[in-house]
């Protein structure tokens, strides 16, 4: 007769030789692999209806277009509206400065989300005063305009500005770009396909994912349609970049702009002490005299 463990772990008598039973394990339930599957692929589809409910209100707090149309030019104020289109059927409207010479740099201006072109118009007038041509640029759906606004459709309006300087005698190597708050998203992309005189970025965003996740955290790549990735264009400008940022900008970080800067090997920083997003005292003669630099060192560079 021999000795032998039972279930609990104590010894039972059994003939023959003496063993212990394994101790008793609780069998572990595995979720069949299909329900797995189904379980994250309707958390997938979940997240993807909340971002396509979500994509119109993201886009309206990215684009709120002020509906203030350009108003009519007082004989002897110098400057006047103009009309053009974009390559997809869009009609625009501009406020053009004319430069005081034939061979006076251009700037082409972008603004900010939450303003119109026409709220520009004491900035351009300022920056006329200082030997430069101007032309304010509006998008599509603001400025009382058709269309609208998107990543794209901005894209497409900015190169309908630029043509419409070219018909204007103006070639792209004259032209400084000018982008302010979303618009540094417009004036990268457009300095990426052309060859300007220099560019000045005014508080400007790595990029508008990167300000999403400010308020939105991780679902902002899944919310945020309208991407305006300076961050990894910057690098690719030929010309003379600048960058301007308020050191108090409540609106977009100043971190941002530093990393943006570092992005572009050469680019000049310029962070302005006691100023905001909004509130930015003496912007045009800031953006003359770093535009009026940032040429003299282009001229004076050597050859590649």
């Amino acid at each position: 007769m021999s000795i032998r463990g039972g279930p609990s772990g104590r010894l039972v008598e059994r003939r023959g030789r003496t063993a212990r039973r394994p101790p008793y394990t609780r069998p572990v339930l595995r979720r069949p692999l299909l329900s797995r599957l189904g379980c994250g692929a309707a958390i997938l589809a979940a997240a993807a209806l909340a971002a396509l409910m979500l994509t119109p209100l993201v886009r309206s707090m990215i684009f709120p277009a002020s509906q203030a149309p350009f108003p009519e030019p007082r004989e002897g104020e110098g400057w006047s509206v103009v009309s053009y289109e974009t390559t997809d059927g869009i009609l625009l409207a501009g406020a053009s400065f004319p430069a005081p010479s034939s061979d006076a740099p251009v700037l082409l201006y972008f603004h900010g989300n939450a303003e119109a072109a026409a709220h520009n118009l004491p900035l351009a007038d300022d920056l006329r005063a200082r030997g430069f041509g101007v032309f304010l640029a509006e998008y599509r759906g603001y400025g009382g305009l058709c269309g609208s606004p998107s990543e794209e459709g901005l894209y497409a309006d900015g190169e309908a500005a630029l043509a419409e300087l070219g018909r204007r005698g103006i070639s792209p190597e004259r032209v400084v770009l000018v982008g302010r708050s979303l618009g540094s998203g417009v004036a990268v992309e457009l300095a990426t396909r052309h060859r300007v005189a220099a560019v000045v970025l005014v508080s400007a965003y790595t990029s508008l994912v990167d300000m999403g996740r400010i308020v939105a955290g991780p679902l902002a790549p899944l919310v945020v349609r309208d991407r305006f990735d300076s961050l990894s264009k910057v690098g690719r400008v030929g010309a003379p970049v600048v960058l301007i940022h308020g050191a108090l900008d409540d609106v977009v970080p100043v971190a941002m702009g530093r990393r943006l800067a570092a992005a572009r090997p050469g680019a000049r920083w310029v962070e302005v002490p006691g100023t905001s997003h909004n509130d930015f005292p003496g912007l045009a003669a800031l953006v003359a005299d770093e535009v009026d630099a940032a040429l003299a060192g282009a001229r004076n560079a050597p050859p590649p």
